[in-house]
């Protein structure tokens, strides 16, 4: 994307441009307390989300008993 700057073309380990290290693992950028807090408010979300559909499901059903 725009954000990430202009495209640069070189070789590792040349001028400013970094390194390739075999088998090396990057350090994550994530902070996972923060995801997991995410995570579970989306879940509380969806859940009530899914009660309001189920209630109103019911409601439908008791209404078209009602007509019977």
């Amino acid at each position: 994307s725009a954000d990430s700057g202009a495209v640069r073309i070189g070789f590792a380990n040349e001028g400013k441009l970094g390194s390739v290290v075999s088998g090396a693992l990057e350090n994550s950028n994530v902070d996972i307390a923060e995801e997991l807090t995410n995570m579970i408010a989306a879940q509380r979300s969806y859940t009530a989300n899914s009660k309001v559909f189920q209630t109103g499901s019911d409601l439908m059903d008791v209404l078209v008993n009602l007509k019977r």
